[in-house]
């Protein structure tokens, strides 16, 4: 049965929808100056996740069209741009409080472009970014694990596992 897989891919396309709209808010809300380096790459890895799960979720139900190498290779290479998205935007906010006028004020991703208002929620919704980032890096790694399980169970591991050639000299 593929319940914890499909569990994880419900979580993961939740997570990407929600984390598609706080990123999206925060760059449509930039008023001055480029939008913050890290929402860019963030909103980025987040496209990227959408568009991997167009084919890991029909994969999922779709046994015909499921290559474990392909399903293990999306899976770790969202994992690793959202772990490091996550911890792009954790570093940027630095875990300060939102109700701290002086962090609201020198810190780009909450600030807007320097524009007063709702910088409290500018700043609610990079924290929830971040978590979300978080919990989607988690989902993806365990997906990659249990598609791993899975290849190795069936024994489809002709393909990660090159034969060496023979080095004996030959009898005569």
């Amino acid at each position: 049965m593929k319940l914890p897989e499909t569990i994880l891919r419900l979580l993961q396309l939740i997570f990407t929808t929600i984390m598609l709209g706080l990123c999206g808010g925060l760059l449509q809300q930039q008023t001055h100056g480029g939008t913050p380096t890290r929402l860019n790459y963030s909103m980025w890895a987040l496209a990227l996740a959408a568009l991997s799960l167009f084919y890991l979720i029909p994969s999922v139900f779709i046994p015909s069209i499921c290559s474990p190498i392909t399903v293990i290779t999306l899976d770790v290479i969202n994992f690793i741009f959202l772990l490091c998205a996550g911890i792009a935007m954790a570093a940027s906010l630095g875990g300060n409080s939102c109700s701290d006028p002086g962090f609201l004020g020198r810190n780009g991703i909450v600030n807007g472009g320097g524009v007063d208002a709702n910088r409290q929620k500018r700043c609610r919704e990079a924290n929830a970014l971040t978590a979300f980032e978080w919990f989607a890096a988690a989902a993806f790694a365990g997906s990659a694990v249990i598609a791993l399980y899975e290849m190795k169970k069936v024994g489809d591991t002709r393909r990660l596992h090159r034969r060496r050639p023979d080095m004996r000299s030959p009898s005569v």
